[in-house]
């Protein structure tokens, strides 16, 4: 019988855009201004994207996770390493994450379907991330908080998905056997590969795909409890 059911956050519970420039502001060549770099908007960008490419294909490999602070020191290198005040790195972490969260927004029917489940079973976020706090944040801020009972996050873990340890790490943290609890995401390799190979079930709600078919948020209750 399923007890609990995981949740992916980014492209699940909430839409975003993936690019790591947000059109709203471009923090890196800010703060590049600040520490005293003559730099284009066109170099900046270039730094930021490689510093990320570089680091995800590390992760990619690896499974390991990195960290915003691993992304804005490769930044901060690529610009000459410039002497630095104590809370530079910080202000441009807090200010990209301003930009990049702007049009982030609550997928439809995810606020129902949270509602629903949590009715009858245990709740919990196990989402990619490269900063602590910010799925938690993000959570609340949309209301989606009050249904969730953990958040498990990969750089919290030190593992991505689809890495086992991030998904055993999710079942321990809610005390529950694999098969009792149920993924759901948007990322099949990511959100139903990954759990599969831990003794999870998985609803996939991404793209509609060759011999995958995505079930609708609104229908995922149904889905679980036909399990």
């Amino acid at each position: 019988m399923i007890t609990h059911v995981f949740f992916d956050f980014f492209g699940t519970l909430v839409d975003y855009d993936p690019s790591v420039h947000p059109v709203t502001r471009n923090a890196p060549l800010d703060f590049a201004r600040r520490v005293g770099v003559a730099i284009s908007e066109d170099e900046s960008k270039a730094n930021w994207q490689k510093a990320w490419d570089d680091l995800d294909a590390d992760a990619t490999r690896t499974g390991r996770e990195f960290s915003m602070h691993d992304v804005a020191d490769r930044f901060w290198r690529s610009i000459g390493s410039p002497p630095l005040a104590a809370d530079s790195i910080e202000t441009l972490i807090a200010e990209y994450f301003e930009a990049w969260t702007a049009d982030v927004e609550v997928a439809d029917g995810a606020l129902d379907c949270l509602a629903d489940l949590s009715t009858d079973h245990t709740l919990a976020i196990v989402s990619n991330t490269h900063d602590s706090g910010l799925v938690q944040r993000l959570a609340r801020q949309f209301g989606l908080h009050h249904a969730i009972s953990r958040i498990v996050t990969s750089v919290d873990v030190g593992w991505r998905k689809p890495h086992p340890s991030i998904f055993r790490t999710a079942l321990r943290t809610c005390q529950v056997s694999a098969d009792s609890a149920v993924f759901v995401g948007d990322n099949w390799t990511a959100d139903v590969d990954g759990p599969r190979r831990v003794g999870m079930s998985a609803i996939y709600v991404g793209p509609d795909a060759h011999e995958r078919e995505a079930v609708p948020l609104r229908d995922v209750p149904k889905v679980v409890r036909s399990l």
